[in-house]
């Protein structure tokens, strides 16, 4: 394990590395001057080694690790325990059969819904929470055999989010890096959808930087099956006084909706509502294992805390990220960059229903943070921070290795603080060179 720390403290050292050239090219571009440049970044000491050859050598060993962790997973039916592949796959297979069989009330009925799982792998444990909206988009990949269809979607949603994160950074390498961040590697394994999130809320901030308002309204609105996830994107549109993808967000979720009613009937809504109420069971019963979860709520009841104190912990954290939020996006200073990633960030502080797959969305205050740094200059530990938040996402259970008690959730703090601090340091900025500038008058 400790062999494993130190080589994934080293994947951002490739990605600075790479990054690093870029800047200097995209200064040089814009006409800076060596002096610009020194005044605009400080290095940190990691900055020196990632532009080296052997960081470089060391991404690659990790990125081998992370093919071989999946190569087993790949394996297991054939050479191991029999379990079927990217596990959590199983249950959004097995949903899209049955609607495509015409019982679309099958997936929200639990001990059905197992059986069928069971008559399809020899196991089955895996629920399906998600409204129709997501069983619609499904049940194109119903069609395919179960292998092909989980290594198709876990591709194609890979695809996306690379791309995404490459417009994020300014740049292909830092989001080619980011294959051996561990929340990528996390829903691969599980065969979840997290890639295609931060595909969609990164696509979102992408837009909005491009000033494609409309878009950005559609592209996050497709999100709707998610909604635990994105509940704090309405409160961002609000602050900034972004009306037009505020309303296309929610003419798009509706009309998603719409679709699906007429797609499967009402009778799948009816069932998921009614089935709805068992999400929360299962956190609090822990059917899940709750070192699985990603969340302070869940840490603190895998060590026994009285519920009262869990719930209040979990009111304050969302309180904060709701805060934290309205004010970023409503100062007229702050990019679109620094927006995101305070925005992502607190969104895995949000809700207490979140899993260590769903942490892939921390991919995107990760590039977001490091393009601001190299664009601006690194605050002091900023990056180094920020390898830290990384690599103790490792000690938990996305590896598909059982942990009693996991850190995970400190990983989602480190990034939001790490962004709030950001954002605090250039509203400042941005506010003193307001007082600064001529025709500036001082009381």
């Amino acid at each position: 394990m400790a062999c494993l720390v130190c080589v994934c403290r080293l994947f951002l050292t490739f990605v600075n590395g790479y990054g690093l050239k870029m800047s200097f090219k995209q200064e040089k571009a814009e006409g800076l001057t060596s002096v610009a440049r020194s005044q605009r970044r400080t290095q940190p000491w990691l900055s020196h080694f990632m532009m080296s050859s052997l960081a470089r050598l060391l991404w690659g060993v990790l990125l081998v690790i992370c093919f071989l962790r999946i190569g087993l997973d790949l394996a297991n039916p054939y050479f191991g325990t029999g379990k079927p592949f990217f596990t959590d796959f199983t249950s959004f297979w097995t949903a899209a059969r049955s609607a495509l069989a015409g019982d679309v009330v099958l997936p929200y009925q639990l001990d059905l819904f197992f059986d069928a799982q069971v008559e399809q792998f020899g196991r089955g444990k895996a629920a399906f929470f998600y409204p129709p909206t997501w069983l619609m988009m499904m049940m194109p990949f119903g069609l395919l055999p179960y292998e092909a269809a989980a290594v198709v979607f876990e591709g194609i949603t890979l695809f996306a989010c690379v791309f995404v994160l490459a417009k994020l950074a300014h740049s292909r390498s830092v989001a080619l890096a980011m294959l051996v961040f561990p929340g990528l590697l996390f829903c691969i394994l599980h065969g979840q959808n997290s890639m295609l999130n931060v595909a969609l809320l990164g696509g979102m901030l992408v837009l909005l930087e491009q000033k494609r308002q409309i878009l950005a309204g559609v592209v996050i609105g497709l999100m709707a099956y998610k909604p635990h996830l994105g509940v704090l994107v309405p409160i961002a549109f609000l602050a900034a006084g972004l009306w037009l993808p505020f309303v296309m967000a929610a003419v798009t979720a509706v009309s998603v909706a719409l679709l699906s009613v007429l797609v499967l009937g009402f009778d799948a809504w009816v069932a998921f509502l009614e089935q709805a109420p068992l999400a929360q069971d299962w956190l609090l019963q822990q059917h899940i294992p709750v070192s699985k979860f990603a969340s302070f709520f869940a840490l603190l009841m895998s060590f026994k805390v009285p519920i009262w104190i869990c719930v209040g912990v979990q009111i304050v954290l969302s309180s904060a990220a709701i805060g934290a939020v309205a004010w970023a996006w409503s100062r007229k200073g702050l990019g679109i960059a620094i927006k995101g990633a305070v925005l992502v960030s607190a969104a895995t502080l949000m809700t207490p229903f979140i899993l260590d797959y769903d942490l892939a969305l921390l991919a995107i205050p990760l590039v977001l943070l490091y393009r601001l740094g190299r664009e601006e200059g690194f605050l002091p530990l900023e990056l180094e921070a920020c390898v830290f938040a990384s690599v103790l996402m490792l000690y938990s259970r996305g590896w598909g290795y059982g942990v009693d008690v996991t850190p995970i959730a400190f990983s989602s703090l480190l990034f939001f603080s790490l962004a709030i601090r950001r954002a605090v340091q250039m509203n400042s900025e941005v506010i003193g060179s307001a007082k600064a500038a001529p025709g500036h008058l001082s009381s």
